[in-house]
């Protein structure tokens, strides 16, 4: 009789252990001198936000050639050179036929400069401009570029930031969200199963009056960095018109030594910033 305990405590243990249910920890609690143990599933996909951060790797620069296209009111298709460092600059220089500068794009804090070097004009507004008026930097901009999960006014999205952030599956692909928004958007980064990101959004609150940013990504490539998509579509809104901005990188050289000037032209006639799809469209 006293070999019955055991044997059927046996057999729950190997139960348990071929088990595929989510993981279940205790939760224990005393109410008035009683004390009584719950058992606390945890979420399932709580892995994978780890995961995901995992995938953003460490960098301090890089130098990438490719193309930029830009659709809209104007239209502009040409190759380019980006450069960046970290947390402080992104530097676009605009060569068609990967020949001459003829126009450079910078972002420097939260300030963009655009120069039109063929007509000796420039314009210099906050980078808002270019991202349907959400409130971004450098840093976050960087994160658009390069397909990364950020929390806006905090950074790129890390390990160290999966309890602010929600993680579901949507059909046959996994969204993040944060679990408390901008006051003024809400926002999500999509992933695939393999977690290379498909795409991000950014829609306001305030039904309608500013309108959505999105991006879409593919070519999705491991570097040292880590996953990068290679091919980015943008869709957003400069000076009341929409645009569509696209980057292809070809190459891309890490960590090594970029020199980005951010002054502001001599000699050249300031535009206003409605004036940003003239410059980058040569009128």
């Amino acid at each position: 009789m006293k070999r019955t305990p055991i044997i059927l405590l046996t057999c729950l243990m190997l139960a348990a252990c071929g088990s595929k249910k989510p993981v279940v920890t205790t939760t224990t609690t005393t109410t008035q001198g009683i004390t009584s143990t719950q058992p606390e599933e945890q979420d399932p996909l709580e892995p994978y936000k780890s995961l995901i951060g995992n995938t953003f790797g460490s960098w301090k620069s890089l130098e990438a050639s490719g193309s930029i296209s830009i659709g809209g009111a104007k239209s502009l298709s040409s190759s380019m050179v980006m450069k960046m460092e970290r947390n402080r600059s992104i530097f676009i220089s605009v060569r068609p036929m990967g020949i001459m500068e003829v126009a450079k794009l910078v972002i420097t804090g939260d300030t963009l400069i655009v120069v039109d070097k063929i007509h000796k004009r420039y314009l210099c507004e906050n980078v808002k401009l270019i991202t349907s008026g959400i409130p971004a930097n450098v840093s976050t901009v960087q994160d658009i570029f390069l397909g990364r999960a950020f929390l806006l006014g905090t950074g790129t999205y890390n390990s160290s930031l999966t309890t602010a952030f929600s993680l579901k599956e949507r059909g046959d692909k996994m969204v993040l969200q944060p679990v408390e928004g901008e006051k003024d958007f809400d926002y999500e980064f999509v992933f695939d199963k393999a977690l290379k990101i498909l795409a991000a959004t950014v829609k306001p609150k305030d039904g309608g009056k500013n309108e959505s940013y999105s991006v879409t990504y593919s070519n999705v490539k491991k570097t040292v960095a880590g996953n990068v998509p290679h091919d980015l579509n943008v869709a957003t809104v400069i000076s009341g018109s929409k645009v569509k901005l696209g980057l292809e990188y070809k190459s891309m050289k890490w960590n090594e030594e970029v020199k980005i000037d951010t002054s502001l032209p001599k000699n050249y006639e300031r535009m206003r910033g409605s004036s940003l799809l003239n410059l980058l469209g040569g009128n």
